[in-house]
């Protein structure tokens, strides 16, 4: 397919993004239609980045750029048929040079170099323990409601080893997050297709592990007293009830474009993904 017949999408509203507009039009590529872009009003609306990203893959549409951590989000849940660009201050993303860059590779077919790759990249679903089922692009995340109180929580993995851990919580973040939260709680980073991270936050032995997991993990409160909140790609979302397991799955696979080689990044103590 030409340049100029494929749709470009790029959602998230601030300069970068209008820069990165200016890019596909040089680079000969058809943006989607602004009404597209823009959130709907209404209780029920979509955000941009969902609303496009459920259009990539219909049509002649290949490609959704999202700029921010927000956009990011939403592009990956709502998991497009196309190519996600992300834009972000994050391992696994472009900064706006070596979007502007990316962009103009993809489009014009020359992204096999070495700025560019392709990889999958998981989408997580959160079901059980009476919350209501939501999607992450990041991390999930089990903590006390309140600082420094400790519970005790359980984690099973998908292959049948089992693990207990004291702790403020735990957190599962996939290789997208795996340099945030779950990073700064002494969780590994994961590259594309190498699984979750999984790390107790702020664990009450001075010995505690962390984990790799394949695709699916579930977490329960084993014990009584202290509230634990559920807190899904920085945002919390529920209570959670003592041993009623959260189940955390990645159900689909979304398309990303991501840098080659190591982007350095600014050091993370807490999620901000909201």
């Amino acid at each position: 397919m030409e340049a100029s017949e494929r749709r470009v999408a790029v959602v998230g509203d601030d300069e970068v993004a209008s820069e990165l507009r200016d890019a596909v039009r040089d680079a000969g590529g058809r943006l989607a239609s602004p009404e597209r872009q823009s959130a709907e009003s209404g209780a029920n609306a979509e955000t941009g980045a969902v609303a496009e990203a459920k259009a990539v893959g219909d049509g002649d549409a290949t490609l959704l750029v999202a700029v921010g951590e927000a956009a990011i989000r939403d592009a990956v849940v709502a998991a497009p048929d196309g190519t996600v660009i992300p834009v972000a201050d994050r391992r696994l993303a472009f900064d706006r040079d070596d979007a502007a860059d990316a962009l103009r590779r993809l489009l014009d077919g020359t992204e096999a170099n070495d700025s560019v790759r392709r990889v999958t990249h998981p989408v997580l679903a959160v079901d059980g323990g009476g919350v209501t089922s939501v999607r992450a692009a990041f991390d999930v995340a089990l903590v006390t409601d309140e600082p420094a109180r400790i519970s005790e929580f359980a984690v099973e993995f998908s292959r049948g080893r089992d693990e207990s851990v004291r702790a403020d919580g735990v957190v599962v973040a996939t290789p997208l997050g795996s340099d945030g939260y779950a990073n700064a709680a002494g969780g590994p980073l994961v590259e594309p297709d190498g699984g979750l991270s999984v790390a107790p936050i702020a664990p009450f032995s001075t010995r505690t592990d962390a984990w790799v997991a394949a695709d699916r993990v579930r977490l329960t409160v084993e014990r009584e007293g202290e509230p634990i909140a559920l807190v899904v790609d920085g945002e919390r979302r529920s209570a959670v009830e003592p041993h009623r397991p959260i189940e955390i799955e990645a159900v689909d696979r979304v398309a990303f474009a991501v840098p080659r080689g190591r982007r350095e990044r600014a050091d993370r103590k807490h999620s901000n993904n909201s």
